[in-house]
């Protein structure tokens, strides 16, 4: 299994870098979770896809202390049948609240927070997740493939546009350049 990656463009890395050094972590709580298996769940559980969706907030941030939340929900869906239903065999959410203690006269920016929370601090919260995960869905009665490992990596730059030209458009080209240069 390839893993799930959580990818910011360098902007957003550099702003989370920057939260990064002047933050330490001092908590990590569970706030909520919940779970659900659909009760009639197909003959082929085994093979299941695996999705996930993110939602981070900041909590607050004050005083040389960060709160931010991290809701992290994983669902399993059948292979091949993926988004033909609105019920998932199962789904597993769970919202973690994490404190930072910041070096005393920094202050981060919203850009520096958004960036931390919505890369960072996600990473920081899944391996309790998955632990989590894999808990609850065995004791659903669910044998579902380990849950994969969380990157982080850079966007990559968005490809430039190439411009094709007709094989007419290169040769009338070629008509306007000195003799001797091709």
């Amino acid at each position: 299994m390839m893993g799930f990656t959580i990818q910011q463009d360098l902007t957003k890395i550099k702003a989370a870098h920057q939260f990064q050094i002047h933050a330490e972590r001092r908590d990590v709580q569970r706030l909520d979770c919940s779970a659900s298996v659909a009760e009639t769940p197909p003959e082929s559980q085994g093979q299941m896809l695996l999705g996930l969706r993110l939602e981070t907030s900041v909590l607050s941030s004050a005083q040389g202390c960060s709160r931010l939340a991290v809701r992290i929900i994983v669902h399993g869906d059948p292979k091949g049948g993926e988004g033909q239903s609105e019920k998932h065999i199962f789904e597993v959410a769970c919202r973690y609240a994490l404190q930072y203690a910041l070096k005393e006269g920094y202050t981060p920016s919203q850009d520096e927070l958004d960036a931390f929370k919505e890369g960072n601090a996600v990473f920081q919260c899944w391996p309790y997740s998955r632990e989590l995960v894999q808990n609850f869905t065995m004791r659903m009665g669910l044998q579902i493939p380990p849950m994969p490992f969380l990157r982080l990596a850079p966007r990559p730059l968005p490809k430039k546009p190439t411009v094709k030209r007709s094989p007419r458009e290169l040769k009338d080209a070629g008509k306007d350049q000195p003799a001797g240069q091709s």
